[in-house]
């Protein structure tokens, strides 16, 4: 079977499966116990994630392939920016993890709120198992410099890539193949043909509902909220 290894470390956490994170119960609610990440993915307790869309132009949206070494769904295609709260920290310090993953630094006013969701994913197959409960809040925010000007933590992102929104839908809802544009970590051009073997085994119908969330933001139909959380 295989195994879960660290795949991400800061100075405050050197092991990433000791970040501390926020218990919360089936409603979304503070529990106010704190425990290790890696310890609420065994015990398959919710708690809070945030995703973020990177929108490009007027129709291109940007993917990341998770690196080879992540814990979970490694190799595969995912959000532009995803990570966890950490215990006790804000919206405002949360997007730290758009500057650990893409090198992009945001401001709280750049980016806008368009759902959270409650993803629920089983990983039987690893050792030990895992169970994933996340609330996940979901932001889009614009950017437009050139895909080489992202910098990708090796142990965290393998590539970016971008595509049209309607091709990454249809990608993530039926596996359709999509041509796209790529850089690797090692600022290399990357361009593929994304289909079903990139996917994540799990959650793939929430991306495709958030990127057709992001469609109608991106055409004035959908005005961002405010989180409650």
């Amino acid at each position: 079977m295989p195994s879960r290894e660290p795949t991400h470390a800061t100075a405050a956490n050197p092991n990433p499966a000791d970040e501390p994170l926020d218990v919360l119960d089936a409603a979304g609610n503070p529990t106010g116990t704190v425990k290790a990440r890696g310890q609420v993915h065994l015990d398959g307790d919710w708690h809070r994630a945030l995703h973020i869309w990177v929108v490009r132009g007027d129709d291109m949206v940007l993917l990341q392939r998770r690196a080879l070494g992540k814990d979970l769904e490694p190799g595969k295609l995912d959000v532009s920016v995803g990570g966890h709260y950490r215990s006790g920290e804000l919206f405002i310090d949360a997007l730290r993890e758009a500057e650990e993953e893409l090198g992009l630094v945001l401001r709280p006013g750049q980016v806008e709120y368009l759902t959270t969701v409650r993803s629920e994913r089983h990983y039987p197959q690893l050792n030990p198992p895992v169970t994933d409960r996340e609330f996940q809040e979901v932001y889009v925010v614009r950017d437009a410099r050139p895909l080489h000007d992202y910098r990708l933590p090796q142990n965290e992102v393998d590539t970016v890539y971008e595509l049209p929104i309607d091709k990454a839908i249809t990608l993530f809802e039926a596996g359709q193949y999509a041509a796209a544009a790529g850089f690797d970590a090692m600022r290399r051009p990357s361009n593929a043909l994304l289909h079903e073997d990139d996917l994540p085994s799990q959650g793939r119908e929430l991306h495709a509902a958030a990127l057709k969330l992001v469609q109608k933001w991106l055409a004035g139909e959908l005005s961002s909220e405010i989180p409650e959380k």
